[in-house]
């Protein structure tokens, strides 16, 4: 499996657009445009999962000193059950952290438990803490979410820690940029 960074302009950004808009509710994600926008971010990292030279899903991920935060991740719906996501998720594990982040819907329904179910088998640990995604636009709702990680959370003010961590640097700090 090949991470292709996307930094400007790609072909690939046609169907990543496509599949970021099937799988992430609005209120879960950037318009397109804004998110290209981010893409000269050096701590933002959008990546075509390649595999034998067809693009079969796409990552965006946050990387700092203190942590990676998985902001998006999906898979090409045709190529789901080839293990495509559980090699992504490998691949993205050799990096180099103190804590591994995303963000999942809480386990209210079957795709929250499925999703849920997903990344513990590759490690993960759903967090006990209340967790809110902040919004995209300060003009709209918050998601109640959780947070998974690789490792737990120890404790709840690592917990607010890391959350806030997000908070800034993967939320409010595009507000003025829209």
């Amino acid at each position: 499996m090949l991470f292709l960074p996307i930094t400007s302009h790609h072909a690939y950004l046609i169907p990543i657009q496509t599949w970021y808009e099937e799988a992430f509710p609005i209120d879960e994600r950037r318009d397109f445009a804004e998110l290209t926008a981010l893409l000269a971010y050096p701590d933002m990292h959008l990546c075509a999962l390649v595999n034998d030279s067809s693009l079969v899903g796409f990552m965006l991920y946050w990387q700092w000193d203190e942590a990676i935060f998985v902001e998006h991740f999906a898979i090409d719906p045709h190529e789901r059950g080839k293990q495509f996501g559980q090699q992504a998720l490998a691949q993205l594990l050799e990096l180099s952290f103190q804590y591994c982040l995303l963000e999942v819907e809480r386990p209210d329904d079957e795709t929250g438990y499925r999703r849920i179910r997903f990344y513990e088998r590759q490690g993960f640990t759903l967090n006990p803490f209340d967790y809110i995604q902040p919004p995209y636009q300060p003009d709209k709702a918050p998601v109640p979410m959780r947070l998974m990680s690789i490792p737990a959370i120890p404790d709840s003010a690592t917990y607010e820690r890391l959350s806030q961590l997000i908070k800034e640097r993967v939320y409010e700090r595009f507000y003025d940029a829209n």
